[in-house]
């Protein structure tokens, strides 16, 4: 693994769960300085330089987590040597940026590289898309989608999510909901956004809202908070990471189409016999097995490494989920 921060260490808890990866080495420059080495790493090879780690010759995969504008030269780094690559998401910080990868992978049949959208492993999501794929919803009209926390002042003393563009709800949260919406409905052609940053004054946003078209003729709407209290969005309704406290049965995500529609990711679906306004709808519940999505994405991971799976979410699907957050922040500036 590169990267040993935050998302780091919610990886290597993951692998210590799995019966499908080993950690066996880990590279950041913070091993070099005074930081006290964390409890889940005491037993893991540490390096301060991933290039060295990566000389070993013995790794089958490497996750990257280290800050976002390293994304790119890292997972070249591991394809160098290679080494198939899991790259937290952001894959970049823009489509020039992301050039390189991209060439790369199209010059490079063996290279293999995942994005870690997790949410796409989630059983609640291929049910969903299996559903409106099945034509059951009809043309989807709209869709709505929340995610709503309260984020603790400590998780602001790092300084980048303070003052660095990009540190804000957009880009670390709603980037996940833009995903699952691109995955779920298709492709986003247009957003207009608007942002506040009053709850703390810092000078990143920490409340947003997105107006989303979709190429299909849908309209969508996403409103996403780091600073209100609610058991809305994808943490809470799921048991995904049990760092978040579980709210089951609350819904994060709405899809209506003109036969039918669908919460997620309790999925309850809504139908009529003949869509009318003045009909009843019936409603019933899909069975949907419990999942650990980030688990089934290493174990895709685990798979793709392999050579036995193509990549969920390659470099260039993640970026189109990028370049939707980057067009929403360019309506803000504009």
């Amino acid at each position: 693994m590169i990267g040993a921060g935050t998302f780091g260490l919610r990886h290597s808890r993951f692998i210590g769960r799995s019966d499908r990866a080993d950690l066996v080495a880990v590279a950041d420059p913070a091993f070099g300085s005074d930081r006290p080495v964390p409890g889940e790493l005491q037993d893991v090879a540490r390096y301060t330089d991933h290039r060295e780690m990566l000389a070993r010759g013995d790794l089958d995969g490497v996750i990257v987590a280290s800050p976002s504008e390293m994304h790119v030269s890292h997972a070249l780094d591991c394809l160098d040597a290679g080494v198939a690559v899991l790259v937290e998401k952001p894959v970049a910080v823009d489509r020039e940026q992301a050039g390189p990868l991209l060439d790369r992978l199209a010059e490079d049949p063996q290279a293999r590289v995942l994005v870690g959208h997790h949410r796409r492993h989630h059983p609640a999501v291929a049910a969903a898309r299996a559903l409106i794929a099945e034509g059951r919803l009809g043309e989807i009209r709209t869709v709505a989608a929340i995610w709503a926390t309260h984020k603790t002042d400590p998780y602001f003393e790092v300084g980048w999510r303070r003052r660095r563009p990009g540190g804000g709800v957009l880009l670390i949260n709603l980037i996940h909901e833009v995903d699952m919406l691109r995955h779920l409905v298709g492709e986003i052609v247009s957003v207009q956004a608007i942002a506040s940053n009053k709850a703390r004054g810092l000078e990143v946003e920490d409340t947003a809202g997105l107006v989303l078209r979709f190429e299909n003729g849908a309209i969508g709407t996403l409103a996403g908070s780091d600073s209100a209290v609610s058991p809305w969005g994808w943490d809470q309704a799921t048991e995904d990471d049990p760092t978040f406290p579980y709210h089951p049965g609350q819904p994060c995500l709405l899809i209506a189409g003109s036969q039918g529609s669908v919460s997620v990711p309790d999925l309850t679906v809504f139908t009529q016999p003949e869509p009318s306004w003045l009909e009843p709808v019936a409603q019933t519940r899909l069975p949907v097995e419990g999942a650990d999505a980030f688990a089934r994405q290493l174990a895709h991971f685990a798979d793709v490494a392999a050579g036995r799976a193509q990549p969920l979410v390659t470099a260039e699907d993640a970026l189109r989920s990028l370049e939707v957050v980057r067009a929403a922040s360019q309506s803000l500036a504009g």
